[in-house]
């Protein structure tokens, strides 16, 4: 029976704390390296311009600069976080809701790292794996009755769907652990059955998704505060007021602290809903009308070795 539980989760994480605690040092060094990289920025632009008459009137450009570019180094490093921080966590959530007993201390790391590199020896492969389900989740929801009248309009119903297929692909981590749960040996095809888990529950994994999101940012939402008044505190004495660079800061390390704690926790609870739906199983008929509908969809099923006979189910007509 599926069952959202933030305190389930919350347990969960527990059980597997000495990788949530690599996950959350991995996230405070992110934040460091964003703070270093913006006041280097800062700090070069000064002295680029040290012979002008106001070095300091360039430090807020040459910070924009280095936050800029240590975001960019970040979103190229996607792949990397997401085989070696999400991934392996989602395994280690799969592994409990099986009731296999996990190692602790650094054994666990180790233990995790050896399992994700068994079922995904390339990062690009993972990464491209988890492209294809984003995607695919955002051309497969059919919309709610509720928004029908809003669905007539051809602009509006555009616009709706673009977001409800955007808000689905928050789904995607949900799936990527499915294929642990499973126990099959090929990711592509477990990607599959998960997707029409997805849609034939999509309702419920939709209403359970917007929880899982309100805690979330309401994670950051409470660390945001705080933690503005904490570097406030800090750079009272600087001789340069940061102005609104420790807001910046501020919703940085309280990112940090949501991707270490309150995405993993949510993510936990969804899995307790998913699991037990994906236990129920789908049809191959299902499956054949998600690729009519989905050119991704039938992608990621040439990519499991099952395109052709889907194609020869909808050629005959199959239902």
């Amino acid at each position: 029976m599926s069952h959202f539980s933030l305190l389930a989760g919350t347990r969960n994480i527990e059980k597997s704390m000495p990788f949530a605690l690599y996950r959350f040092s991995i996230c405070l060094g992110t934040g460091l390296g964003y703070l270093f990289a913006t006041l280097s920025g800062a700090g070069v632009a000064i002295a680029a311009d040290s012979w002008g008459k106001n070095p300091n009137s360039m430090a807020p450009f040459g910070a924009v600069l280095g936050f800029a570019a240590f975001a960019f180094l970040m979103y190229k490093l996607r792949p990397h976080w997401l085989r070696h921080i999400k991934v392996p966590q989602l395994l280690l959530l799969a592994e409990q809701a099986l009731g296999k007993p996990i190692p602790g201390g650094k054994a666990q790391l180790d233990y995790a790292k050896r399992q994700v590199q068994r079922s995904f020896p390339s990062t690009a492969g993972l990464f491209d794996l988890d492209r294809h389900i984003r995607c695919a989740l955002a051309d497969l929801p059919a919309p709610p009755a509720w928004l029908a009248p809003l669905l007539d309009h051809p602009r509006i119903g555009q616009y709706v769907r673009t977001a409800l297929g955007r808000y689905a692909g928050l789904d995607h981590q949900t799936l990527l652990a499915g294929h642990f749960h499973s126990g099959h040996d090929n990711p592509w095809r477990t990607a599959a059955t998960a997707l029409a888990v997805h849609d034939r529950h999509f309702g419920t994994l939709l209403k359970y998704r917007t929880y899982a999101t309100l805690f979330e940012w309401l994670g950051f939402a409470a660390a945001f505060p705080l933690l503005a008044v904490g570097f406030q505190m800090l750079t009272e004495g600087f001789p340069v007021p940061l102005g609104i660079w420790l807001y910046v800061f501020a919703g940085v390390f309280a990112w940090a602290l949501k991707a270490a704690f309150f995405e993993p926790i949510a993510e936990a609870a969804m899995l307790g809903v998913f699991f037990p739906l994906a236990e129920q199983g789908v049809t191959p008929e299902q499956e054949t009308a998600l690729a009519r509908r989905s050119a991704v969809f039938r992608e990621i099923l040439d990519r499991a070795g099952q395109g052709r006979l889907i194609e020869a189910q909808a050629a005959a007509g199959t239902p």
